[in-house]
């Protein structure tokens, strides 16, 4: 019999498959003419084979004979587990025609066509956003309930969706899978390299309406605005300092621990934060922006020409405990302080003799050198130095 040698003399008039068995063919008949005759009795689904059924109906009973070597997670039907063991074997046999992109079997393809389609037929009924898969919505609508089901063992941290839990675990593990092509700096998540590349891009769309300084993303924009709104929610443990910026609290936090992660690759000079070391960059590179109004004299960064201008209105912020003398920086009040103390790092190589400042000993290797840029008007005699020309000059007022 046909059965028994394995001819397959009964075809499908419609799509050409062949079968053993009559009975066979017509099971496959009433699939292609919709006919569903046999029924859940639990949730009504109907199937075209008593076997389809059957194996529905264990998914009712929770029954999973089929169980994955690799991971341990079991399923109803044997397909299912196989089309699993291709996930862990990273087996994508079926590719997209439209972007290229490789699923694991033909009804994940199905369902990706959907997108290049754009037909959207799930509709959230509060806000009215329509998404492509109903597992989607479901995920949606969690937000608007504001479940989150999926909590990071790390952190406690909770997620709405567990793809969302399994980026933020590579985040803990240090997983960076997405590289930028520009500047080779790696991230989690794709997501976060698309925002990363809008920097490259120059793309500035978030613009503050205080100042009209523009961002590339709108969350860089909220900080902005809470600056301006005077809300510091970060604070320092130690010192209570409060920042409207997160990471403005990281370099500050930094600082405490005395740890200087931005090295400069010219000199080696480390810095706290990023900003710092970008200013300290500029002096390499010559770069002065920052300009006095008054004099003209430029400046790398504009911290150093607000101390400037200081300078320009007579403030003196930075007192000496020991002498009452003010100064406008406090670096000029430190070396004013090792004056007091005796300390003198700047030591001559020619004759030992140490001074409290560095441009003191400047003038002193112009005495050796035999440089004498000063000189007195009166009778034409040169000086090594300034000082040593005013009391020559006062010589001169004294015979007078």
């Amino acid at each position: 019999m046909d059965m028994h040698t394995g001819v397959k003399n009964h075809e499908c008039d419609v799509c050409g498959k062949p079968f053993i068995r009559q009975s066979k063919l017509k099971l496959h008949m009433d699939m292609h003419a919709g006919i569903k005759s046999h029924e859940s009795d639990v949730c009504g689904k109907a199937f075209t084979r008593k076997g389809d059924l059957k194996l529905h109906m264990d998914i009712h009973a929770g029954i999973k004979v089929y169980i994955c070597d690799v991971c341990g997670k079991a399923f109803t039907r044997k397909y299912d587990m196989k089309r699993h063991m291709d996930m862990h074997a990273d087996v994508k046999k079926h590719k997209c025609d439209i972007c290229g992109k490789a699923v694991i079997d033909k009804s994940s393809l199905r369902r990706h066509m959907v997108i290049h389609a754009g037909i959207k037929n799930h509709e959230c009924n509060r806000c009215g956003r329509a998404f492509t898969y109903k597992s989607a919505l479901r995920h949606h609508m969690n937000i608007h309930a504001g479940i989150k089901n999926h909590e990071c063992d790390v952190c406690g941290k909770a997620f709405i969706r567990k793809r969302d839990l399994k980026r933020h675990m590579d985040m803990h593990a240090g997983v960076q899978k997405h590289k930028c092509d520009i500047c080779g700096k790696a991230f989690t998540d794709k997501s976060s390299l698309r925002r990363h590349m809008v920097i490259h891009a120059g793309i500035k769309n978030h613009e503050c309406d205080v100042c009209g300084k523009a961002f590339t993303r709108k969350d860089h924009l909220k900080h902005h605005m809470d600056m301006h709104a005077g809300f510091k929610k970060y604070e320092c443990d130690v010192c209570g300092k409060a920042f409207a910026w997160k990471l403005s609290l990281k370099p500050h936090m930094d600082m405490h621990a005395g740890v200087k992660n931005q090295k400069c690759d010219v000199c080696g000079k480390a810095f706290f934060d990023k900003n710092t070391i970008s200013h300290h960059m500029n002096i390499h590179a010559g770069i002065k922006n920052h300009e006095c109004d008054v004099c003209g004299k430029a400046f790398t960064g504009n911290g150093n020409l607000k101390l400037h201008m200081d300078m320009h209105a007579g403030i003196k912020i930075y007192k000496c405990d020991v002498c009452g003398k003010a100064f406008t920086w406090k670096c000029n009040l430190k070396r004013h302080m090792n004056m007091h103390a005796g300390v003198k790092n700047h030591e001559c190589d020619v004759c030992g003799k140490a001074f409290t400042r560095k441009h003191h000993l400047g003038h002193h290797m112009d005495m050796h050198a035999g440089v004498k840029n000063h000189k007195c008007y009166v009778c034409g005699k040169a000086f090594a130095r300034k000082a040593h020309l005013k009391s020559h000059m006062d010589m001169h007022a004294r015979v007078k």
